[in-house]
């Protein structure tokens, strides 16, 4: 799995980027999407059981490295204010 810059390996990456890593948000994000579009076709009619698994799937992971990427935009953010602060 490619975490920031193409860097999958993890000695190579910066701290916050280890720790947001360690909470998988990508995977979990297919995981549920992958639920969901179980879920709704077994709802609403099972026809769409061929395609919505699949789009929750691909939705659910491009949601979760959008909120992988905010999270490390702003855990570098919350260092930087820190680190600016007279003390």
């Amino acid at each position: 799995m490619a975490i920031g810059q193409y860097r999958d390996v993890p000695d190579e990456m910066e701290e916050i980027e280890r720790e947001v890593a360690a909470a998988q948000y990508p995977e979990g994000g297919l995981v549920v999407g992958l639920g969901v579009g179980i879920l709704l076709p077994l709802l609403l009619a099972e026809i769409l059981l061929l395609v919505i698994p699949l789009l929750g799937g691909v939705l659910g992971f491009a949601l979760g490295r959008r909120l992988r990427d905010y999270k490390i935009r702003c855990r570098r953010a919350d260092g930087h204010a820190r680190d600016e602060q007279p003390r």
